[in-house]
């Protein structure tokens, strides 16, 4: 009878064995199929991303100086487009022009990163310590001249964090630039003439900020919203020091930045919407 038992428990331990070994390669499969499901899905909302900036407004509205998108093929380095890299380039999209106005860094310190956006699932450029590209002198709106620019891009802290900027950021030299202040509001300023968009940021949320300037009145607006208006005229500011990712001083960006949207003239309404529209769908962002 104890026989009988012992030879009954071992093989009901050999059997629970073999079903422990079967459970655990099912769970295996059904894992890799996620991943790989996961893997499809993300394709295929990069290849969405990407149909939806071929068919976008900005290449026919008039005056595009440059156009930073980081979802597109050619949009970086094709050694660089894998989560982590350092990047080298952000390469200027504008087919309006020959003449391409591509961001650069030299500096591997200085470099940002090439990152998946964890919301959207698609590539941005990724900001943090001192990491910065330049940019050609002029690239920005200089000296009394209008322009409108679009933004999409998140911080991962309140802080005084560098989207956008130009100039030789003094008292009687001015500036063009455009970060997070530290708080709740993003900033255009021309040194001592700023622009605040209260109640505009959110820690870990990708937003759109466009800024126009007509040479009579400045506007500022968040996700298609009106944040904040002025009257602004005889801005002054110089070509100089042209960098994404960095203003003045030590004004790093730490976050990420999606697009950047440069024309050097005030666009009328129907065009900021319809780039905004085109801006919201892509990167998964309610506009007003």
């Amino acid at each position: 009878m104890n026989n009988n038992f012992l030879k009954s428990k071992k093989n009901y331990s050999a059997f629970s064995l073999i079903e422990l070994s079967i459970v655990i390669l099912i769970v295996g499969i059904l894992v890799a199929g996620v991943t790989q499901s996961s893997r499809l899905i993300n394709q295929m909302r990069l290849m969405s991303a990407r149909s939806i900036t071929l068919s976008s407004p900005v290449p026919s509205v008039k005056n595009l100086i440059a156009w930073y998108e980081s979802v597109g093929e050619k949009s970086f380095n094709e050694g660089e487009m894998s989560s982590g890299s350092l990047l080298s380039n952000w390469f200027d999209s504008n087919i309006q022009s020959s003449s391409k106005i591509n961001g650069f860094q030299t500096v591997d310190v200085n470099k940002p990163q090439y990152a998946i956006d964890d919301s959207t699932k698609l590539p941005v450029a990724k900001f943090t310590n001192q990491d910065f590209f330049y940019l050609p002198d002029g690239t920005i709106p200089f000296n009394n001249t209008p322009y409108t620019i679009f933004f999409v891009s998140q911080t991962y802290a309140y802080c005084a964090c560098g989207l956008l900027g130009s100039g030789d950021y003094g008292v009687g030299q001015g500036a063009n630039a455009f970060r997070y202040d530290g708080s709740t509001s993003i900033v255009n300023y021309w040194w001592g003439n700023d622009i605040y968009l209260t109640n505009s940021v959110t820690i870990q949320k990708m937003t759109i900020h466009t800024f126009v300037y007509n040479l009579t009145n400045r506007y500022g607006f968040t996700d298609g919203v009106l944040k904040a208006s002025d009257a602004a005229t005889n801005r002054v500011s110089t070509a100089n020091n042209n960098t994404i990712g960095k203003t003045f001083n030590t004004e790093f960006m730490n976050g990420i930045i999606g697009e950047i949207i440069i024309f050097d003239r005030a666009l009328n309404q129907e065009e900021r919407k319809s780039i905004e529209s085109y801006l919201g769908k892509k990167w998964s962002i309610k506009v007003s």
